[in-house]
C-alpha cells in the first residue's frame, strides 16, 4: 500500500523522557513492525511552549495521516485539539485521563497510575518489606504517584510515611523513621542522585527503590557503586523477554547501543508503531484506523499489550506489565516477587 506519513513532535529542549520517546519512535518507524509503510516527518518546538508548538503542527495539519507526540500533558491535550480538528490519528504517552477530553482521535497510552502503584505494592510486600519512606518531587504528577503509592501500601498493612524532597530535614525523617525501603519517587536524574547518595550515608544497609523513568543507564553510571542491588520500577522482563515485540524492541535499541532502553523508549516505539498498524488495517483512512483501534482487539507493543475501545483510549487497564528489577553486576535483572 502506499506510504502513510506520520509527524513526530518533539520540544526543543533536553528533558530525558521526550528525548527517549523520540529515539523509540524513529527506531519503530524504521525498524519496527509497520515500518515497511511509514514515512517519517519530525518537527520541533520551543520547550513548554504551547504557542509554538501550535504554530509548528498547523501547516502540517491536513498533511499526515497521524502525529505522534513526545509531549507532556498541557501539550498532549493541545494535540488532541488538533487530532481532532484535522481528523488526524495522534499518539501521545501521557496516562492522564483529561489529555483526552471525549475526543475520538487521540490515544494515551501511558500506564495508569493506580495500576501502577498496585503492582508495586504488591511485590513489594511478596518481598517482605515492611517499613517504605516515599521521597517524592513536587511536581503534580509525582505528588500523585506517591499519594496512589501510599495508598496502597497501606492497604496490604505495610507502614508507610511520604514527604516532599524539597522540604526541610526530610533526610533526618526519614533516617529516624528507620525504613527497611526508600522509594524515591522522582523522573529527574539530577534531583533524584543527591537525595539518594545523601540518604545512603545515613543509613547505608537500607534498600532502595527507583522510580520506572531513572532506569536508565546515565543514572546507574551516575549512581557508582551504589547501583549495585538498587532496585527499579520496570515494565520489561530484560533477561528474559517472552513476547516478540518487546524481544524485537530490545533487539532493535541494543543493536544502536542503547545497553538499557527505557520506558520512554517502548513508549516511543509503541505511539509510532501502533499508529502506523492502524492506519494499515484502515488503508490510510484515519476514521477507518480509529474504528480498528475500538473494535476491542488485542495488540501486543514492546510495553505491554493494548485493547481501546470507544470510551477508553488508553488501553492498559486489562495488561500490567509493571515489575521490579535491580542492578546486578552491571546489568538489570527481573527480581522475581509476585
Amino acid at each position: 500500500m502506499k506510504k502513510v506519513r506520520i509527524l513526530l513532535l518533539r520540544p526543543d529542549g533536553s528533558d530525558e523522557a521526550a528525548l527517549d520517546q523520540a529515539v523509540g519512535a524513529r527506531a519503530a518507524a524504521l525498524c519496527g513492525p509497520a515500518a515497511p509503510v511509514i514515512e517519517l516527518v519530525e518537527e520541533t518546538f520551543r520547550d513548554a511552549d504551547l504557542g509554538d508548538l501550535a504554530k509548528k503542527t498547523h501547516p502540517w495539519a491536513g498533511n499526515v495521516a497521524g502525529i505522534v507526540g513526545a509531549t507532556n500533558a498541557a501539550e498532549s491535550s493541545l494535540l488532541g485539539e488538533v487530532a481532532e480538528r484535522s481528523a488526524v490519528l495522534c499518539f501521545v504517552a501521557n496516562n492522564n485521563p483529561s489529555v483526552r477530553q471525549g475526543r475520538r482521535h487521540i490515544f494515551h497510552i501511558g500506564l495508569p497510575t493506580e495500576q501502577t502503584a498496585k503492582a508495586v505494592a504488591l511485590r513489594l510486600e511478596a518481598a517482605g518489606f515492611e517499613r517504605v519512606f516515599l521521597v517524592h518531587d513536587r511536581t503534580e504528577f509525582q505528588h500523585r504517584v506517591a499519594a496512589a503509592m501510599k495508598c496502597h501500601l497501606e492497604k496490604r498493612n505495610i507502614q508507610v510515611t511520604s514527604q516532599a524532597g524539597s522540604s526541610r530535614n526530610w533526610l533526618g525523617t526519614a533516617a529516624a523513621w528507620r525504613p527497611d525501603l526508600l522509594y524515591v519517587v522522582y523522573s529527574n536524574e539530577k534531583k533524584a542522585l543527591p537525595l539518594a547518595l545523601n540518604f545512603r550515608k545515613s543509613r547505608p544497609e537500607t534498600a532502595l527503590l527507583f522510580g520506572r523513568s531513572l532506569l536508565r543507564r546515565s543514572f546507574i553510571d551516575a549512581l557508582g557503586p551504589m547501583a549495585e542491588e538498587a532496585l527499579f520500577v520496570d515494565l520489561f522482563r530484560r533477561d528474559k523477554s517472552e513476547r516478540a515485540q518487546e524481544g524485537g524492541f530490545m533487539s532493535v535499541l541494543t543493536t544502536r547501543g542503547i545497553t538499557v532502553p527505557t520506558a520512554n523508549h517502548g513508549f516511543g516505539w509503541d505511539m509510532m508503531s501502533l499508529c502506523g498498524q492502524a492506519l494499515v488495517k484502515a488503508h490510510g483512512n484515519t476514521s477507518g484506523a480509529v474504528r480498528y483501534l475500538e473494535s476491542g482487539v488485542v495488540i501486543s507493543g514492546a510495553t505491554g499489550s493494548f485493547r481501546f475501545q470507544s470510551e477508553n483510549h488508553n488501553g492498559r487497564e486489562e495488561f500490567c506489565p509493571t515489575r521490579i528489577s535491580r542492578c546486578h553486576r552491571g546489568q538489570v535483572e527481573e527480581v522475581c516477587h509476585a
